[in-house]
């Protein structure tokens, strides 16, 4: 798992994030999954169609 983002610039001590931000953030997570998954099947198909090299 990933670190969460949430950071209080003052040094203090820091509250826990919202359970808005922690449902926003785990949406994101998986948008970003999904965008990559999207993207290696694209190339993956861009190089299948492509003639192969010499």
């Amino acid at each position: 798992m990933t670190k969460p983002r949430f950071r209080e610039n003052d040094g203090g001590v820091s509250k826990p994030p919202s359970p808005a931000d922690l449902e926003r953030e785990r949406r994101l997570a998986e948008a970003l999954r999904a965008n990559l998954r999207k993207r290696k099947a694209q190339a993956r198909e861009a190089r299948a169609e492509a003639p192969p090299k010499d």
